[in-house]
């Protein structure tokens, strides 16, 4: 096994988060197969894509120029060819049907992020709950994600009627189990029953009257929970609600934690239908800044319906939501996939270009994928119809170019922006397919910006120089394998039998920007140009806001509101904490870290470490907020 990557953190990345497992080879893919797989399954298959087109595009994401849905690039293959919805990475879908439960869960299950609605213009259509009684009818559940999503609407359909059924899950594989096309390992049927009975005793509490939003988004949280990583429950949500709804509001406060741990499972926004008054916005900012944690954050319905109207290709006539990153404008039952270009220190205008074509042909290419046999037609309706792309921008930081020292930038990225546009006309015209109605955008990109090693979207790097740490279970072949290449590492100072925390020294760029750079006010207006100038979504960007900046930015929150929707705020953490993901170091200690770390790892001696599937990448969730910037393995 050679990984072909430019360093072993990013080999590592690849291997554990994007490889799939060779049965017949019994090991892990390189990354040379992983890209190959991709392009034989999704691109090459196409008749429309010329060979020059496809060689140009396999190049470019085997160079870590382009990356594609990298939701796609783990699926590909026989599990996104039954089903498409595991190739997105993102959808929204609010909860005004019993159906919008299991669709979630369903789409969640095919680790695709999910935002959702429990506005009370959407809940208020849902059923009144009758009065309850136990019954004899059994919900039988299959082994396999459409059985358990349909496990879910038949109970919630028997609710409805005023039946508590009885299930049986004894055909649910046991936990530990071998998915053969998915890969990785079952969770067992123990968290189905666990869902099975918090929806039951959410519905005997609500007897005789609808379900409250905080009930619906209890319920929604807990259908995530449902997905279960590597044992670890990642967040994959994102919940938009009233601005007037107090237990919404207050959901993350007291000890929730304890109380309510499924509400952990979704990011919360207010839905905000137009400019509030200055008092009830204060209202709400100083119950984001008090929570410590940025929630409810803020989506803007109107600034997306305005966003939407932008460019004259979109019908901005939706209730639109947003994904769990907030970077894609959506309409209700709708899904959007997601390409990048990656941003190198040293890319000319020319090099944008060609990147942003790849991208965005790579994209088109994509939205042709539009077979959910599991969903409702709505879904592949509105995904048709508007075919939307997700052109992203990652490593911005790292290049000037793209960056406030290049003051023709707006005109920079109004005319990449332009590239993608004519590309997508173009590309969408040879496959037979509408244009896409929207088509830019900048998402967080997480873990895609440590595979290619880049600053995260638009965001700075963290110090010119600074550890990368990654938490390993010791039960994870892999885990051993690091240890035993002498990657430097320490037991987990929260679990020290358990896990394995490796460090990575870490030197960004010449020139790039790093955190200690920037204001919060300069980040939001960084966040603004992009925003105005290369968006037709939005930018997605967490601020992160000093003590003595919290007026100041809520101010201009309030004078830009119209324009506002896909930013979060959280605290700036000024100390670090022992085993923190990033870790600043001087340069003199970076290079002490660095004559510690192996010349090379060995990677073809890996394959001797496992003889079985123990890979978890085609659990891992996309579009999980808040969580992005996580690399762990337990």
């Amino acid at each position: 096994m050679n990984n072909y990557l430019p360093t072993d953190y990013q080999a590592f990345i690849h291997t554990s988060r994007y490889a799939r497992w060779l049965e017949e080879e019994g090991r892990r893919e390189s990354w040379g197969e992983t890209v190959q797989r991709y392009i034989e399954n999704v691109v090459s298959k196409l008749p429309e894509v010329d060979t020059k087109t496809v060689h140009e595009i396999s190049q470019s994401i085997f160079g870590l120029e382009v990356m594609p849905s990298m939701r796609a690039m783990m699926t590909a293959g026989p599990a996104a060819n039954r089903d498409n919805t595991c190739m997105y990475n993102c959808s929204y879908l609010p909860v005004d049907d019993p159906k919008s439960f299991d669709e979630a869960m369903f789409v969640l299950l095919c680790g695709t992020g999910v935002g959702f609605s429990v506005e009370r213009q959407f809940i208020g259509k849902l059923p009144e709950i009758p009065k309850l009684f136990d019954s004899d009818t059994t919900v039988v559940v299959g082994d396999s994600k459409e059985a358990w999503a349909k496990g879910l609407r038949q109970l919630i359909a028997l609710l409805y009627s005023g039946e508590i059924p009885k299930w049986d899950v004894s055909k649910v594989r046991p936990a530990g189990a071998k998915l053969k096309t998915f890969g990785g390992r079952a969770s067992g049927p123990a968290p189905l029953v666990d869902l099975f009975n918090f929806v039951i005793n959410t519905f005997k509490f609500a007897q005789g009257r609808k379900l409250s939003s905080i009930e619906c988004h209890d319920i929604m949280c807990k259908i995530g929970e449902v997905v279960v990583v590597g044992g670890v429950r990642r967040s994959a949500m994102i919940s938009l609600s009233n601005l007037s709804d107090d237990r919404m509001r207050h959901a993350k406060s007291g000890k929730w934690w304890d109380n309510e741990p499924q509400r952990a499972l979704a990011n919360n926004s207010v839905s905000y239908t137009e400019k509030p008054d200055a008092i009830s916005f204060m209202r709400e900012w100083m119950a984001l800044v008090e929570s410590g944690s940025g929630e409810r954050g803020v989506f803007n319905r109107q600034a997306s319906k305005v966003q939407a109207a932008k460019n004259g290709r979109r019908n901005a006539d939706f209730e639109f939501g947003t994904n769990p990153c907030s970077e894609i404008i959506l309409r209700p039952y709708q899904f959007c996939n997601l390409t990048e270009v990656v941003v190198r220190a040293t890319d000319s205008v020319d090099d944008l270009e060609r990147k942003v074509r790849l991208a965005t042909i790579l994209g088109t290419i994509q939205s042709t994928y539009t077979k959910f046999p599991y969903l409702r037609k709505v879904w592949s309706r509105n995904t048709e119809e508007e075919r939307l792309l997700g052109v992203s921008l990652t490593g911005i930081m790292d290049n000037p170019l793209m960056t406030k020292k290049n003051k023709g930038l707006e005109d920079t990225l109004e005319h990449l922006k332009s590239i993608a546009v004519n590309t997508n006309a173009e590309w969408s015209k040879r496959l037979g397919i509408p244009a896409a109605t929207a088509i830019s955008c900048v998402k967080p990109s997480g873990t895609v910006s440590q595979l290619v090693d880049s600053a995260s979207g638009i965001h700075a790097r963290h110090s010119p120089y600074y550890i990368r740490t990654v938490r390993g279970d010791n039960k994870d072949p892999l885990t051993q394998f690091m240890i035993d290449q002498k990657i430097p590492s320490e037991p987990c100072v929260m679990k020290p039998d358990q896990t394995t925390v490796f460090s990575f020294p870490i030197q960004s760029p010449k020139g790039s920007v790093v955190t200690a750079d920037m204001t919060a006010i300069e980040q939001l207006e960084m966040w603004l140009t992009y925003q105005q100038s290369w968006c037709e979504h939005k930018p997605s960007v967490t601020i992160n806001v000093k003590k003595d900046e919290w007026f100041e930015v809520g101010a201009f929150v309030y004078k830009y509101f119209d324009e506002m929707s896909g930013v979060s705020f959280l605290p700036y953490n000024e100390h670090t904490y022992q085993q923190a993901p990033y870790q600043e170091i001087d340069k003199h200690n970076y290079k002490t870290l660095l004559s510690c770390m192996p010349e090379t790892i060995d990677w073809a001696k890996f394959s001797a470490y496992e003889s079985e599937d123990n890979t978890v990448a085609m659990q891992t969730m996309a579009c999980t907020g808040d969580v992005c910037e996580i690399v762990d393995l337990t």
